[in-house]
């Protein structure tokens, strides 16, 4: 799946990677667009469970709690995601947990260049551990329609993180 989406993953990381460095109000940018896109994938998710696998963990409580902390509000997205099945889902499962990794760099750089703040939703240890028991199901033998519905789900919500993050730069420009 990595290399199905490498593409669309590589623009994420660098239209928001520098957010989280800038200032405190481009992090609280950063944390609300998190919650406006996981809040839509951790309800798709509890709906349309991944196949072999509870939902992830749900990061929007430690998200609010964060923009909180930094005086913003947790603002939801103003649309729906949906995803057409539980092998769909398992795809969208990897792309939220996969971005624990990211969320770990992204504390270090907060922390090397002398940031404080909040930082539930970076250092939240659930991710990481619901990750290592998706890559068990995912290394695992699949059939090949099982293989492309997960990589579909991974670029719908790709697809919705991108656009959660664009509208986010948007509204911060305007």
């Amino acid at each position: 799946m990595r290399e199905a989406t490498g593409a669309i993953h590589a623009r994420i990381d660098a239209s928001v990677g520098h957010m989280v460095l800038a200032s405190d109000a481009d992090y609280a940018a950063f944390l609300s667009a998190q919650y406006a896109a996981r809040s839509l994938t951790e309800r798709m998710l509890a709906e349309t469970p991944p196949i072999d696998l509870p939902p992830p963990p749900r990061q929007t409580d430690v998200l609010a709690e964060d923009l909180s902390d930094l005086g913003a509000s947790a603002l939801p997205a103003s649309f729906a995601f949906t995803v057409n099945s539980p092998t769909e889902s398992l795809g969208a499962a990897w792309v939220l947990a996969g971005s624990s990794m990211g969320n770990r760099t992204l504390l270090v750089r907060r922390r090397k260049a002398g940031l404080d703040g909040p930082t539930r939703f970076l250092s939240d240890p659930r991710m990481p551990a619901y990750f290592k028991e998706l890559l068990t199901i995912l290394n695992a033998h699949h059939s090949d329609s099982t293989i492309r519905d997960a990589i579909a789900g991974a670029r719908r919500t790709f697809v919705l993180f991108e656009t959660v993050f664009c509208r986010c730069q948007l509204e911060q420009a305007a």
